[in-house]
């Protein structure tokens, strides 16, 4: 918010030098942003007045004038300026003059007239980027005083960056009532309004929706001159808090609305009904709004109307319509209180965002309605003229006071202070906090505070401990450090924690990277079959459905670094992902990585690229840390994989994760160029039970080996055969090991060799040769029985 500091101090007792106001405002929370002179410097510039203009004898474009600067004689001043008339008081640069950008005025001749001075516009004197002429003064501007004094140029413009639950700052008035609370300058009363009020036709005012619309206040204002001009004053305000003079009647609304921090809104009242409402609009309904975009309406947004359509959206922008245009007779004035929530988004849902919409969203003050508008009417009766009638209005606002009970020692606790109970007091007073003292038994509660109406952020004991601490000086506070007491923590040995997990691809050449758990829903229309979680809200497009995995975010983060020419990349991530349901939708916690290039990193002796037995290895170096068995089944049905190049992971028979090179399909799609990456994806809850190992006495009698080498179909795995061998159920069997496979002469066709090494050992007896024999024929048993294979000779 901008404001000007000549401005400001109308209503304190005591004027603050405007850096200092500055270090105030910041140190209590009000961070200002910028202080910017109002006008650049230049001197001996002068309130001059036209008395006498005869065209140039040798240029058509040139006046040559006699003006009065307050000086005993007439000066003759050349001027080119569209706008120049008789009688006209604009600024003079006299003879002597420096001009922003060190421009001097000097006595010259122009097309052999001489000229002794320079006429001003807004923007020679940097008062404007831009000007159709001179500075057309009002006609009481007292001729011969300097500019500066005349227009308040010695002044500055503040622009205050407020958070948004401080909307009681939005106006001048705002600011210095926070000012006053701040320093010892007090806060002058706004002053009392008298109109002399006429009977006429007035408008019914109804609000239907009173939760929306708790208070509407309206009042007719007849007989005005709407082609007025706005006082230069009011202009001069109004530049200075960033808004341009548009109408006298816009101009007041808007400078209502800087001062007090109320919107208000003027209707032309021959193009209103004779009945006006706050209600909810209907479906599709249309309205052109005043910037001449027409808009298509929702349900959900509070509009003004009468009996025939819709005048305004509430609280955001009016309609064109009925607005105030300058063959304007009659205006309906508007006053009211929207509720916050009623208005809360709804200038964003149109793509608007106006200074209104940025009040109400943040909370008006509900009894500034009545003041509002009448200091409204009697600024529009003394610049515009009119007739002013009584207000109607709808009002349904209960005036609800939550009080908040504040205890002393809690207070002095949290800041780490010692405030004295007087102390307290002053400060919250100062601030408009009403106190009542408690006499609490237990010397608890020691006051019940009650916040002023503008104070929408105050509900709870910490924020009226806030404000004392804001109030005093957080730069006052002592920096303490807390006292922490530290406990150990019991670490089960069934747990794998995270960060071993993390450590473990860490040391193996991975990098973590960290994605949004949101995703573009065209990758999740790639990558998972059901559709996942659309967020009401996202942030962007692309950004707009709940993760389901983590692949697809790793793949993006694969894309981005390829394209920035990485031509090795081992990243992995940890997060929580969202699987939806009927009803409350599911939250995982997955482990994935992604590998691309050479296994190890550039060097002369060795480049063998990642393939999926490499990043296999990675995947098992995070399995073989829960001490369980691994099994690896081939996987046909996930789309966005390598048909044999991918398997399902599974732990003591249990669906863990995927592992996998990406289809070449997705990387088309997806408009990667290149070899596809290698990815893999666990589900960490499923591998972070470890089984503990147990204690197991090392044998003295001698282990036994046996190799056996059996004839399988093609489409069998080893896995299987492993699996069968298990089944068997020999105690005596302590290891599997796979050591060959043959495929080739002297074999059947779509047949396979596959040879296994069998250890066997007993820790009560040496193994004979019927315990073995005994033992290797249930396992060619079960091997013929589960995977039909027979013993090759």
């Amino acid at each position: 918010m901008k404001f000007s500091h000549r401005w400001l101090e109308n209503y304190l007792d005591k004027n603050l030098e405007v850096n200092t106001l500055s270090e105030k405002l910041t140190a209590a929370g009000l961070e200002v942003d910028s202080i910017e002179a109002v006008a650049l410097d230049f001197t001996q510039v002068v309130v001059g007045q036209i008395k006498k203009i005869d065209k140039h004898p040798d240029a058509d474009k040139l006046n040559v004038c006699e003006v009065d600067v307050g000086d005993d004689e007439l000066v003759t001043i050349v001027c080119g300026a569209p706008n120049v008339y008789a009688g006209m008081k604009a600024p003079v640069a006299k003879i002597g003059a420096c001009l922003p950008g060190d421009f001097k005025i000097k006595k010259s001749k122009l097309r052999g007239q001489p000229s002794y001075g320079m006429m001003c516009s807004q923007k020679e004197l940097g008062l404007s980027d831009e000007s159709e002429g001179l500075m057309d003064l009002p006609v009481d501007a007292p001729v011969g005083v300097d500019i500066r004094e005349y227009l308040q140029l010695d002044d500055h413009i503040v622009e205050v960056d407020l958070t948004p639950n401080r909307a009681d700052c939005l106006s001048v008035y705002g600011v210095a009532r926070e000012v006053a609370a701040l320093t010892d300058a007090k806060l002058k009363p706004l002053d009392e309004i008298k109109l002399n009020l006429v009977k006429g036709v007035q408008k019914q005012v109804v609000s239907a929706v009173s939760e929306a619309c708790p208070r509407y206040f309206g009042r007719m204002i007849y007989n005005i001159d709407a082609k007025a001009q706005t006082p230069l004053w009011m202009k001069e305000r109004l530049r200075r808090s960033g808004l341009r003079s548009i109408s006298a009647i816009v101009d007041i609304t808007n400078y209502v609305l800087l001062e007090l921090g109320q919107p208000l809104h003027a209707f032309d009242a021959d193009k209103v009904g004779s009945t006006v409402y706050a209600r909810m609009a209907k479906e599709n309904e249309k309205i052109t709004l005043l910037d001449e975009t027409e808009v298509t309406l929702k349900s959900n947004t509070l509009v003004i109307a009468d009996e025939h359509k819709a005048l305004a959206i509430a609280g955001v922008m009016g309609g064109l319509d009925s607005s105030v245009t300058d063959n304007t007779q009659n205006i309906f004035l508007e006053s009211a209180y929207f509720a916050p929530k009623a208005i809360a988004g709804k200038a964003r849902q149109y793509g608007l965002h106006t200074d209104s919409s940025h009040r109400f969203e943040r909370g008006v003050d509900p009894k500034l309605c009545q003041y509002a508008i009448d200091y409204a009417a009697r600024l529009i009766v003394d610049i515009a003229g009119g007739e002013v009638s009584e207000v109607v209005k709808a009002d349904h606002y209960n005036e609800t006071t939550t009080q908040i009970p504040l205890r002393l020692n809690k207070l002095n606790s949290i800041l780490g202070m010692d405030f004295s109970a007087a102390f307290v007091e002053d400060v919250l007073t100062a601030l408009n906090i009403t106190l009542e003292p408690v006499n609490d038994a237990c010397n608890e509660i020691k006051w019940l505070a009650t916040a002023p109406s503008y104070r929408f952020d105050m509900a709870i004991e910490e924020d009226l401990i806030e404000e004392v601490g804001r109030v005093y000086g957080y730069q006052n506070l002592p920096m303490t450090l807390p006292e922490v007491t530290l406990s150990q923590q019991q670490v089960s040995e069934h747990i794998i924690t995270l960060s071993a997990l993390k450590n473990t691809l860490i040391n193996r050449g991975y990098h973590e990277v960290i994605n949004y758990s949101f995703i573009d829903p065209k990758l999740d229309e790639l990558f998972f079959d059901t559709a996942g979680l659309a967020l009401q809200k996202p942030i962007s497009q692309d950004m707009s459905v709940m993760r389901q995995g983590l692949i697809p975010g790793l793949v993006s983060t694969f894309k981005a670094n390829l394209n920035r020419q990485q031509s090795r990349i081992r990243i992995f991530e940890e997060g929580v992902c969202f699987q939806p349901a009927e009803t409350l939708a599911h939250e995982y916690s997955h482990l994935a990585g992604l590998v691309y290039g050479d296994i190890n990193p550039l060097n002369w002796q060795e480049k063998t690229a990642s393939d999926f037995y490499s990043v296999k290895a990675d995947a098992e170096a995070l399995l073989q840390l829960n001490k369980k068995s691994v099994n690896y089944v081939a996987c046909e049905d996930i789309d966005w994989l390598h048909p044999g190049q991918s398997a399902y992971i599974y732990q003591n028979g249990e669906k863990v994760g995927v592992i996998g090179v990406l289809h070449p399909s997705v990387m088309k799609v997806l408009q990667i160029k290149g070899k596809s990456p290698v990815v893999f994806e666990l589900q960490t809850s499923k591998i972070s039970n470890k089984d503990v190992a147990k204690f197991m006495a090392i044998s003295k009698y001698p282990s036994v080996s046996r190799d056996i080498a059996v004839i399988v179909d093609c489409n069998i795995s080893a896995q299987s055969l492993i699996d069968a061998v298990n089944k068997a159920d020999v105690n005596l069997l302590n290891q599997v090991d796979l050591f060959d496979v043959y495929q080739g002469e002297n074999l059947p066709e779509n047949k396979k060799s596959i040879a296994l090494n069998l250890t066997f050992q007993d820790n009560t007896q040496t193994l004979t040769d019927e315990l073995m024999n005994d033992a290797m024929a249930k396992i060619l048993k079960s091997l013929k029985e589960n995977t039909d294979a027979s013993l090759r000779e």
